[in-house]
């Protein structure tokens, strides 16, 4: 009998009394020798995940366990390399877990993981009234009709197709508790299709929707409304806060008179709603890029230690992580380990002398092989004044050694090259979408460009040596 492994993943919300044990158990058909890994979505609003458990099975494994301690309906993702499978957790129950064949060809036969492949799951054992069902039916019920309808809906706005769709969202709710997560979720969700499709102004949503309205942090459909609704609240242009005065009051993180100058909007007179907004409009405006993002964060770092509400010290906190993440610019980056050719383990801080071009290729891409064909032209001119390391991201460790040491071009190259070793970890963690990705690190271990421009561009001409210049 296969062994099966049991890992347990408590979730740290706090002493919670409510906390409740979540157990996954899964069976899958070609999953040995994997890692799997399993987030949380820990905060709505942030956007941030929270990876709980990470466990690699033996070569010959099929089964795995999590056991997780929540204190409230979660979000978990379980992620299989380049693939994924998200679902609602509820507190008490057990969820058994059917893996079918997963074919890893599907993604190593692209050069980008932007596209995020879905895990062939069953969850087997889920009761006609479990949230996934009953989500799953209402989304898929709304998406057909707007699919349908789409003309109606978006062009003539024809009163009767538009009753129509509010009948249907209505008829899931006839035997649901006013006020349950479902009850809620439909709610906000018809909310955010009525400022999609234009059905009503986003004033008017803002009013039936969230104004002395409770807070609802982890319904999934209420913060999908809420992020629509309110999303880049600083970009809109509106009467309460100028660009310049924003600009203005980041710069001095001035967090009491954006506060006072939001409250004039009659909408968030209510300062616990106020403060998420703000929250909101500064992770927006961080990807809007006009303001100084070093301010933002700074802002966020006054709104955590201001606030008199430990939720939004949580999410202002979050979302700075969140925003680091995905920019990374003048971040220290965190050491990791990696295996050279030989399979020898080696970690960051053997590279990092000198500037460092760290670079994720895969070795049957052509723009990748294209880039290290630049690198390998410039080397021998640029070697002096950088350190240059080559990560190939395919799944083969045997493919990587047969081309460096069994091919002609592959011969060629006299640089640094490690393996992934599928260590998706890492390539979220240097937010990697497509290949090549290159990143230029200082000496002292912060990220200066990510993403650089590619060598064909002329990136690497800075560390020419002055008699090629």
């Amino acid at each position: 009998m296969m062994k099966k492994l049991l890992i347990f993943a408590f979730l740290l919300w706090g002493v919670a009394l409510s906390a409740q044990n979540v157990t996954i158990n899964a069976v899958g058909k070609n999953i040995g020798g994997k890692h799997i890994r399993l987030f949380l979505a820990d905060d709505y609003i942030s956007g941030l995940e929270v990876q709980k458990a990470d466990v690699k099975l033996g070569e010959n494994d099929s089964t795995f366990s999590f056991g997780l301690v929540t204190d409230g309906v979660s979000i978990l993702t379980l992620k299989i390399d380049a693939f994924e499978y998200s679902f609602i957790s509820q507190p008490g129950k057990i969820y058994e877990l059917q893996i079918d064949s997963i074919d890893y060809a599907i993604a190593d036969s692209v050069n980008v993981l932007l596209y995020k492949y879905i895990l062939p799951i069953k969850i087997t054992n889920l009761d006609s009234d479990d949230l996934n069902i009953k989500i799953n039916k209402f989304d898929v019920a709304i998406e057909n009709f707007i699919t349908r309808y789409d003309r109606e809906l978006l062009v003539t706005k024809d009163k009767t197709i538009i009753d129509s769709l509010y009948q249907l969202a209505e008829s899931f709710l006839q035997t649901e508790k006013d006020g349950s997560y479902f009850h809620t979720y439909v709610k906000y969700e018809l909310g955010k299709m009525n400022h999609v499709l234009r059905l009503k102004s986003r004033k008017q949503q803002r009013v039936e929707l969230f104004k002395d309205k409770p807070i609802q942090y982890y319904n999934i459909g209420y913060t999908d409304c809420f992020n629509h609704i309110f999303g880049h609240y600083f970009a809109q242009g509106n009467k309460y806060v100028s660009q310049d005065e924003l600009e203005f009051w980041l710069n001095t993180t001035n967090y009491d008179d954006l506060m006072d100058a939001l409250g004039k909007d009659d909408v968030l007179r209510n300062e616990v709603f106020r403060e998420l907004v703000l929250i909101k409009g500064m992770k927006d405006a961080f990807s809007d890029g006009i303001y100084e993002r070093q301010d933002i964060i700074r802002m966020l770092e006054k709104i955590a230690s201001r606030t008199k509400f430990e939720q939004h010290k949580k999410t202002a906190l979050q979302t700075i992580d969140y925003l680091n993440g995905i920019s990374h610019k003048g971040l220290s980056i965190k050491d990791f380990e990696i295996k050279n050719v030989m399979g020898e383990t080696q970690n960051l801080q053997q590279f990092i002398q000198k500037p460092l071009v760290l670079n994720f290729v895969k070795l049957n891409d052509k723009d990748s092989k294209r880039e290290l064909e630049v690198v390998n032209y410039m080397y021998e001119n640029i070697k002096d004044n950088c350190e240059i390391l080559t990560v190939c991201c395919d799944r083969s460790l045997d493919a990587m050694y047969n081309f460096l040491k069994n091919t002609k071009i592959g011969n060629r190259y006299k640089w640094n090259f490690a393996f992934f070793d599928s260590d998706y970890d890492l390539l979220e963690y240097f937010q990697v979408k497509a290949f090549p990705l290159f990143i230029l690190i200082s000496p002292d271990g912060k990220v200066e460009e990510n993403p650089m421009r590619n060598p064909s561009e002329g990136s690497l001409s800075k560390f020419l040596n002055k008699e090629n210049k």
